[in-house]
């Protein structure tokens, strides 16, 4: 009798966790990032004309719009990241959106030199991105100067 409750017990957690797991449904939306700060870490001196040593790089945050095309929305959230230089054709990089409902959490390693579409991956989130799986398209707007970004997030 009491392996046949353990047995119902796991088998519930079992459903549980996977229906948990795959809660986020596959979907496509886009944000418009605007950096707001840029913080060097590590002893890097962005004004050095040098790119980060290894072991060093930088922060960064910013504000998210809906994003239409060439339209910007509202605020609806905002980005943190943290990259740090780990070889010498990239950096790692960890980064989080703070959206309404919850949190996606990305990683990546992006090229030192940052020109151009980069994907990173979503690896995970809370709230309503809880189990979250997908990439994200970011995408730099305007000259080599600019702040913003366009990001693509595809939920699978």
């Amino acid at each position: 009798m009491r392996m046949r409750l353990v047995l119902c017990v796991a088998l519930a957690l079992t459903f549980w966790v996977a229906s948990s797991a795959a809660s986020v449904k596959p979907q496509m939306f886009s944000l418009l990032e605007v950096d707001t700060s840029f913080v060097p870490i590590g002893g890097w001196n962005e004004s050095s004309n040098r790119p980060p040593a290894i072991g060093q790089g930088f922060a960064f945050g910013g504000v998210l719009y809906k994003w239409a095309g060439a339209k910007r929305g509202k605020a609806v959230g905002r980005i943190a990241a943290m990259c740090t230089r780990a070889t010498t054709t990239h950096f790692l990089c960890d980064g989080s959106l703070f959206l309404p409902g919850g949190v996606i959490e990305l990683q990546a390693p992006v090229g030192l030199e940052g020109e151009g579409a980069f994907d990173v991956s979503i690896v995970g989130g809370t709230g309503a991105y809880a189990g979250a799986r997908g990439f994200m398209r970011s995408t730099p707007i305007g000259g080599d100067d600019s702040s913003k970004s366009g990001l693509a997030i595809h939920l699978l």
